[in-house]
């Protein structure tokens, strides 16, 4: 098990070289550190110095979320992989404007190929009324080439997303969730969106710290203190094959129940069952293997190891692209 995630109100100790967690009214799981590389808390929980101690020692990250699958903090094992080199040339990459640009329009590039590849999947199995939204969404992607600004391409960026889900409802009326409401959500699907979409940026900022990159150092969104901003960057190019392809399989196969969520005062959240429930679906997702080749966890650090290879020189960055 390389990552452990907690969804219920759990005591978390510390046995020797094991995580000990102990649930409210359930029995207790015993998980070794060796082979952990990520403890993921999703629910309210206590634990020692002590487990972080075993956690620090051994290369463990952990990472807390709140309700809506947002991070609010994470501990970072002491002596995670860096190199002076790489952080520099990175630097030099963000600080150069045609460097930058060139990586900020691939990485849209790649977002909006898997976006399309969505569609286009839709459109195969029969559904014609997406026609318009795949069309916008091509005239959008031919402009990237002749963006001069990385504002311009997170504005088309925009545009695209814009068009993509105004295509939901004509997918399945019950994928339709109004404007796109993040903190808080408003509906069910805006917040499965939202819990997703923070799932896969802990992911994704997970896999890059495997790297020697500086996971603060971006090229699209702007870097800023107290986030990963090269997380938000990568996460772009895979929330379409992953979160995405998650909800509208909930929705269109009925595994989606009303008592995954709590609705009150116009906010939406997961309930305990919802948030355990679509773990399970998340886990399930990340970890199977993709046209029969890696799981979306290794193609995601390849393609932060791709990023690194082309800061290095070694060969140029192309996006990966979910295949149809």
């Amino acid at each position: 098990m390389e990552t452990l995630y907690l969804t219920k109100d759990v005591k978390i100790a510390r046995e020797d070289s094991t995580l000990v967690v102990i649930p409210a009214a359930a029995p207790r799981r015993r998980v070794p550190i060796e082979g952990l590389k990520h403890v993921i808390v999703a629910g309210e929980a206590q634990l020692t110095t002590a487990v972080l101690g075993l956690c620090g020692r051994n290369g463990v990250r952990m990472t807390i979320l709140d309700w809506n699958g947002n991070v609010t903090g994470t501990f970072e094992p002491k002596g995670s992989p860096s190199s002076g080199r790489v952080r520099v040339l990175q630097s030099s990459a963000f600080t150069d404007r045609s460097r930058r640009l060139g990586l900020a329009r691939l990485i849209v590039e790649g977002a909006a190929a898997n976006i399309l590849a969505n569609l286009r999947y839709r459109k195969y199995r029969g559904n014609t009324r997406i026609d318009l939204s795949i069309s916008g969404i091509e005239a959008i992607a031919e402009r990237l080439p002749k963006a001069d600004r990385v504002e311009a391409l997170m504005g088309h960026e925009g545009q695209i997303r814009a068009f993509y889900y105004e295509a939901w409802p004509l997918i399945d009326q019950r994928l339709a969730f109004g404007p796109r409401r993040r903190r808080p959500p408003n509906n069910p699907i805006n917040c499965l969106i939202s819990w997703f979409n923070g799932l896969a940026y802990t992911l994704v900022k997970n896999e890059i710290s495997k790297t020697h990159l500086d996971d603060s150092i971006s090229f699209l969104h702007a870097a800023r203190e107290a986030r990963s901003s090269l997380a938000l960057d990568l996460s772009e190019i895979f929330k379409p094959a992953i979160c995405d392809t998650i909800i509208f399989e909930a929705v269109l196969k009925g595994r989606m129940q009303d008592n995954w969520f709590h609705q009150e005062d116009g906010v939406c959240r997961l309930s305990e069952k919802g948030r355990a429930e679509t773990l399970e679906i998340w886990v399930k997702k990340t970890e199977e293997r993709v046209q029969g080749e890696e799981s979306y966890r290794e193609i995601i650090r390849s393609e932060a190891l791709a990023i690194e290879r082309d800061i290095l020189g070694i060969a140029a960055y192309r996006p990966w692209r979910r295949k149809i």
